[in-house]
């Protein structure tokens, strides 16, 4: 079972960090727009989520893809930070930062990693709807197939996780969350193949 459990927690991380090259790729060519607010947050939480999450699971299998999740959080950030995208936080911006926060608080006073990741996973979805609304306005602005691929990352996790069940249903939670929001993403994207084939003109009949 490890050797397998290794083989799927290797190929969940290269497929994360494949597709997260193309998506720097688009980014820096202009295919795409990601949110700045939606992924600066995410570099915030997913750092938090890395580190609670090895912390109570114990087992570098379950916890490799957030620490890739989270490594490609920051440079994604940084990248477009560096293409000069102004940005201004909001009031429920302002929240997800606080409830991060208050996650580390927890983690510190009450000294458990579990109750500090779970109070985190609010404001880990918190921080998709910036990206939500946007794709669900302008599906071209993000990568259908990055988005799906990424998705296929956290299936492979939920399976390492169930190979190596210890009766823990938290360490579920995370993975759980991040492929309903990943698969959302690109499913929202999905529709600007619809959407352009609706727009294109009708090519004249030739007599």
């Amino acid at each position: 079972m490890t050797f397998i459990s290794l083989i799927l927690t290797i190929l969940s991380s290269l497929i994360f960090l494949g597709f997260f090259i193309l998506y720097n790729k688009n980014i820096l060519n202009g295919s795409i727009k990601p949110n700045i607010v939606t992924w600066s947050l995410f570099a915030l939480i997913t750092l938090i989520n890395s580190l609670t999450y090895i912390s109570f699971t114990h087992d570098i299998f379950k916890g490799a893809l957030a620490f890739t999740d989270c490594f490609t959080c920051i440079i994604i950030t940084s990248l477009i930070l560096f293409k000069n995208q102004n940005f201004k936080i909001n009031t429920s911006e302002k929240v997800i930062i606080l409830l991060s926060i208050l996650s580390l608080i927890i983690w510190y006073i009450l000294h458990s990693a579990v109750y500090a990741n779970l109070l985190l996973q609010p404001a880990y979805i918190l921080a998709f709807i910036p990206t939500l609304k946007n794709v669900w306005k302008n599906p071209k602005d993000e990568s259908t197939l990055v988005w799906l691929m990424w998705a296929v990352s956290f299936i492979l996790t939920i399976m390492v996780i169930i190979i190596r069940w210890e009766n823990n249903w938290a360490d579920l939670i995370n993975p759980l969350i991040a492929l309903i929001l990943h698969t959302s993403v690109g499913l929202l994207a999905l529709r600007k193949i619809k959407i352009q084939n609706t727009t294109s003109p009708l090519t004249p009949l030739q007599n």
